[in-house]
């Protein structure tokens, strides 16, 4: 039987950079190569990266 579901996951990411450099752009590029490279090899399961976007909310 195929099944599917939508994760929702929260991920608190640090490093250093440059004041004026886009760290939510950098980080989810960095985050969405992760995912992509794990998934690799794993033909049992499909795995698409639909979004990654900045949460500005409050902790």
């Amino acid at each position: 039987m195929r099944k599917a579901i939508q994760l929702r996951v929260t991920l608190w990411i640090e490093g250093e950079a440059e004041p004026a450099s886009d760290f939510a752009k950098y980080t989810g590029g960095e985050v969405r190569r992760l995912v992509e490279e794990a998934a690799k090899g794993r033909e049992d399961l499909k795995i698409t990266v639909k979004k990654v976007e900045e949460d500005e909310g409050d902790d």
